[in-house]
C-alpha cells in the first residue's frame, strides 16, 4: 500500500523529517511504501497566481494522487499547525474542486521538544480535514514528545518510540485495508 507524506518542517536537522525518514525506512516491514512529496519551494498561496502550474506543486499532487493515504508529519507551532504545511495544503487543494485531497484518507504524526508532542496540531488537522470529506486515521496515534532526547544522527533512536512507530505503521496498514 502506498502512502504519500508531507513533512511540515523545512528546518535542517528537523525532528519531524527524521521521524518521517525513520517511518519510510520501516514501512516496508509493515506492508507499506511511504513516498515523500516535497513542499520546499512552494510559493505563498494566492488566488492571483493559482492558475500557474508551479512544477513543485504539480509533482506533489502526482505523488499524493498515486497513494491510498496522505501522512502529514506535523510540528506544532503556537498550539497549532505550521504555516508552511498549511500553505502546502492550500496549494494542493486548489483550484476549488481539485480532487487531490478530496476524500483522501489522512494519517498524522509529529515530533516536538515539548511534553505534549504535537497533539494540538494533530487535533487542528483533524478538524480541517473534515472539509475534504475524508476519513482520518485514529486507530493509533504517533506524537513524539521531548524529541531532543529521542533522536540521534538524524533518526529516531529511542527504543520505546521505535516500538510505538512500528505499532502505528501496523495499525495504519490494517486501517487502509479496511478502508479499501
Amino acid at each position: 500500500m502506498r502512502v504519500s507524506a508531507l513533512c511540515g518542517s523545512l528546518r535542517k536537522g528537523s525532528y519531524n523529517q527524521a521521524l518521517l525518514d525513520t517511518a519510510i525506512e520501516r514501512a516496508p516491514g509493515h506492508g507499506l511504501e511511504i513516498v515523500q512529496a516535497s513542499i520546499a519551494g512552494f510559493p505563498m498561496f494566492s488566488q492571483d497566481i493559482e492558475a500557474d502550474p508551479f512544477p513543485r506543486v504539480v509533482a506533489a499532487k502526482e505523488i499524493i494522487r498515486s497513494s491510498q493515504c496522505l501522512l502529514l508529519v506535523t510540528p506544532e507551532h503556537n498550539y497549532g499547525v505550521p504555516g508552511v504545511l498549511k500553505n502546502a495544503v492550500d496549494w494542493l487543494s486548489r483550484p476549488f474542486g481539485d480532487p487531490t485531497l478530496r476524500g483522501r484518507p489522512l494519517a498524522l504524526a509529529g515530533a516536538s521538544t515539548g511534553s505534549m508532542g504535537t497533539m494540538r496540531a494533530q487535533l487542528a488537522w483533524r478538524q480541517m480535514w473534515h472539509f475534504f470529506r475524508a476519513p482520518v486515521f485514529s486507530d493509533a496515534e504517533l506524537t513524539v514528545s521531548f524529541a531532543a532526547s529521542r533522536f540521534g544522527d538524524g533518526r529516531l533512536t529511542d527504543e520505546e518510540m521505535l516500538a510505538q512507530l512500528d505499532r502505528y505503521l501496523d495499525a495504519l496498514h490494517g486501517w487502509l485495508e479496511r478502508c479499501g
